[in-house]
């Protein structure tokens, strides 16, 4: 497996029931084989592969109809917000809320050079510099929200990135089989399947199902706002984040 492909993969114990033989000679000298299930945890390994030039292109339209579908729905936009308490004094100072409304810009700024770049079939190596300084961009912009204790988590901007890293998740989510192939972890062909497929594992209570869906979510997480995949940083977050 081409670890380079991969954002990060780790293993979850899953309880399956075998069927265990047992053989014993018979008063009559023959063999008795008696057959009895039994519980047992298997190691199975979850893959997370890095999306290709195309899944990001298509992750960033959908980003964009999903901030489009709330701000219809008169969801506020996180600039819209920044403006508000800049024009009001409200939860942010004067240097704070300057510093929100440069980030946000700059990260629609970069986010329609990259779309454009990628539409001109730019080189990778032309790119990946922009790819990098938005995720600075997009780190500083998380520091400065954790400072509101959540007043933005209803804007519109992040009622979509969530729907984003949710479409992330649902995209490169992979598990291996007994044969090591790589399959779909969530079931479907659509999008809306998959989501489907998600909601009926987290609400089952496997344990299984509930410790990838937890770990995957992280992880997804931390790297769509990072691009980090270096493994120990990964190991470092998800032992951090408990």
């Amino acid at each position: 497996m081409d670890n380079n492909k991969n954002i990060y993969q780790f293993q979850v114990n899953r309880e399956i029931i075998e069927k265990v033989e047992t053989t014993k000679e018979g008063k009559d000298g023959e063999e008795i084989v008696t057959t009895k299930n039994k519980k047992t945890k298997k190691p199975v390994t979850i893959v997370l592969k890095k999306p290709t030039r195309r899944m990001v292109d298509e992750a960033e339209e959908y980003f964009a109809i999903e901030l489009s579908k709330n701000v219809k729905k008169g969801i506020v936009t996180k600039a819209m917000l920044v403006k508000k308490y800049a024009d009001t004094g409200g939860a942010l100072t004067e240097e704070e809320s300057k510093d929100m409304i440069r980030a946000v810009q700059k990260s629609n700024e970069l986010t329609n050079k990259i779309q454009m770049m990628v539409a001109t079939k730019a080189s990778k190596e032309e790119i990946e510099p922009l790819e990098k300084e938005l995720f600075e961009v997009r780190k500083n912009l998380v520091d400065l929200e954790s400072s509101l204790q959540g007043v933005y988590n209803n804007t519109a901007d992040a009622r979509a990135e969530r729907s984003t890293i949710v479409w992330y998740l649902l995209n490169v989510t992979k598990i291996l089989n007994e044969l090591g192939d790589e399959l779909d972890y969530f079931e479907g062909i659509l999008l809306e399947d998959k989501l489907d497929n998600m909601y009926d594992k987290d609400e089952s209570g496997d344990f299984f199902d509930q410790e990838v869906l937890n770990k995957v979510m992280r992880i997804i997480s931390y790297w769509h706002y990072t691009g980090d995949t270096s493994k120990e940083k990964i190991d470092e977050f998800i032992k951090d984040a408990g």
